[in-house]
């Protein structure tokens, strides 16, 4: 297809102004989360995997960088080698890290593309085209690292029907009274996904505790735990009842370390960001379940989270820690002046 003129001539879209300032604040802090995680990592071969992890984050900043100068758009500051102590103890064990950054991926795969449709402009389509590329590979990786250490946790298989089947009845929606159907494989892939997620988030959580010298900090960490710990014992009693295996927890990969490992603006940064995910998880979970009382859960955990990420919102403006996203022009205020 022919264009008609220069589309690098053209000015950066709000929407991808947006998908590029958040992709560089969330990978500059990825890039420090995971050189700690690099430096204690025990395995050589999740050592070497957590290291091309940090390397994409690192290409990702430059690349993004050099588009703002482009236009003499401001480049977001981020964080730096100061917001993290490289030397600081192991806080996570080898199971927990490549089990982490493998969500990472899938997250970072899911934003991506997402921020991929949004583009235009020939220099931010292509950045994009090869970061989804280059996430793809990390999530290959990751996924035979784990496999083949043993550490994979899988679904549960459920028997294969013998033929193609059509709903008939209403009540294959009902989930409190009346009949009431087996929970079905989209519905075991949202919760078996929240349940994980929700479990790394927790131990995440506990070693931001164990580390952080902030009271306040700390209470709101604390908060993230009982909230992760609530919406993983509803998912799982759910599981339960349907006589399937729960997901191992990975609380005992928390070691037993007190040493400040981050600035407590990186870790507020990364936790609401992980909350941010999780909303995002939980939308796409509502979507794709058709049991009521599956979909009552899931509705009260967004609503949840979504309350405690504009709290975190809120501790990171009064600190000044949140950086502004660029805004539209404010005419009445243009007016005025």
């Amino acid at each position: 297809m022919k264009i008609s003129h220069d589309i690098e001539s053209l000015n950066l879209t709000s929407g991808e102004i947006a998908e590029l300032f958040n992709t560089y604040l969330n990978n500059s802090a990825s890039t420090w989360v995971l050189s700690y995680l690099a430096e204690n990592a025990q395995d050589t071969e999740i050592k070497s995997a957590v290291y091309k992890f940090i390397d994409a984050s690192k290409s990702s900043v430059e690349q993004i960088s050099a588009i703002f100068k482009s236009i003499n758009h401001p480049v977001p500051k981020g964080f730096s080698a100061e917001d993290v102590n490289l030397k600081a103890k192991s806080l996570f064990g080898d199971k927990f890290i490549l089990t982490f950054i493998r969500y990472m991926a899938r997250f970072g795969l899911t934003n991506y593309s997402e921020a991929r449709a949004c583009c235009t402009r020939a220099d931010v389509r292509t950045f994009f085209n090869e970061i989804v590329t280059s996430t793809l590979d990390l999530l290959e990786m990751t996924d035979i690292l784990l496999l083949n250490k043993g550490l994979y946790v899988k679904e549960p298989i459920i028997p294969i029907p013998d033929k193609i089947d059509f709903i008939e009845k209403q009540s294959f929606i009902n989930g409190f009274i009346g009949e009431q159907r087996p929970i079905n494989a989209s519905e075991i892939n949202r919760l078996y996904f929240n349940v994980i997620r929700n479990s790394l988030g927790k131990a995440f959580l506990i070693g931001m505790c164990q580390t952080v010298e902030n009271k306040e900090l700390k209470e709101f960490y604390k908060r993230g735990i009982g909230i992760a710990e609530k919406h993983m014992n509803l998912i799982t009693s759910i599981i339960q009842k349907e006589d399937l295996p729960i997901p191992e927890s990975f609380d005992s990969e928390v070691t037993d370390s007190t040493e400040t490992v981050f600035s407590d603006k990186l870790v507020t940064f990364f936790v609401v960001a992980l909350i941010s995910m999780g909303i995002g998880v939980n939308g796409v979970s509502l979507s794709r379940v058709m049991r009521r009382d599956i979909s009552l859960v899931i509705t009260r955990f967004m609503a949840e989270i979504a309350l405690y990420s504009e709290d975190g919102f809120n501790i990171m403006i009064d600190k000044g820690w949140l950086e502004r996203i660029p805004e539209a022009a404010d005419r009445k205020e243009l007016i005025r002046n």
